[in-house]
């Protein structure tokens, strides 16, 4: 009986043959909707109630044409806008919160599968504060930038005003690192000193350790210690305070420089002469309907 001929025959190539295709853009509905897809997970360990998330994240950002939010995988989430204005909206507005556990989020990109797009990193504006005058420029933050991550954009809007407090800078983190908490500087007479770094909408992070995501009492480097002394790294302040856009009481000899006006809502303003506040009986006012005022 004859045998087959079997020189020349490689088991190993025949298991790796497969396809080859081309992700380039083919202009078809499925391939453009992949354009304005985000994937993103929930930086927590417990389970996000999902119904109750697509509702509260829908309704803050409102997207003006719509989008459709569903669960690709167990804690990561795909979300698909009609209309690439608002996916722009969402990444550069966040970042986001539900139930205080931040969200991440990524491009959903052509060629790759949902589970090996890394969700390891959050874009927040960070307040620099403390830096000696004249050090307030782009260059300088975006040093600082890299510094604490991977620089994104410097905040021209914050130059504006007469005297600032702070510099602020939008920064890519890697999650998984512990939070950049202040450096140093020289001054211009040379000598060191310390400027702070301040997070704006920064969720759950750790005191023991400066990573974001849990709390102390889940930390695995508290865990480890022989005895918890008590003393901790990072400390609240490194939360910047919310923004606050309240009008302030005016007069008519003060001037206010442009980003106080924007900030107050408004042009200068002129103090009025106290009158008692004028009700034609159709109705009680809103100090006697809001008990805050």
């Amino acid at each position: 009986m004859d045998h087959p001929n079997l020189d020349g025959l490689s088991l190993h190539e025949e298991e790796e043959e497969g396809f080859s295709f081309d992700f380039e853009e083919e202009g078809d509905g499925e391939q453009m909707d992949l354009r304005w897809c985000l994937v993103g997970r929930f930086l927590c360990e417990k389970a996000i109630h999902f119904n109750s998330m697509r509702v509260r994240m829908a309704d803050i950002r409102k997207p003006l044409k719509g989008v459709t939010i569903k669960e690709a995988k167990s804690g990561t989430f795909l979300f698909h806008f009609a209309h690439p204005l608002d996916m722009e909206a969402v990444l550069n507005g966040g970042p986001w919160t539900f139930d205080n556990n931040m969200l991440l989020l990524e491009r959903v990109q052509l060629g790759m599968q949902i589970e090996h797009i890394p969700l390891f990193h959050a874009t927040l504006w960070v307040q620099i504060h403390n830096l000696p005058m004249g050090l307030m420029k782009e260059k300088v933050g975006i040093e600082l930038a890299n510094y604490i991550g991977s620089f994104v954009e410097y905040d021209k809007n914050n130059n504006t005003s007469f005297w600032r407090q702070f510099m602020r800078i939008r920064v890519k983190i890697d999650v998984r690192q512990p939070l950049k908490k202040d450096t140093k500087v020289k001054n211009k007479e040379g000598a060191w000193c310390t400027i702070n770094f301040k997070y704006e909408k920064l969720g759950v992070f750790c005191f023991v350790c400066g990573i974001m995501g849990h709390a102390e009492n889940r930390c695995e480097v508290r865990y480890a210690m022989d005895q918890d002394d008590g003393r901790r790294e990072w400390s609240a302040d490194i939360r910047a305070e919310p923004r606050r856009q309240a009008g302030r009481q005016g007069s008519r000899w003060l001037r206010e420089d442009r980003r106080s006006r924007e900030e107050n809502g408004g042009g200068e303003r002129v103090a009025q002469p106290n009158r008692p506040p004028e009700n034609s009986g159709a109705g009680p006012t809103i100090a006697e309907l809001d008990p805050t005022h």
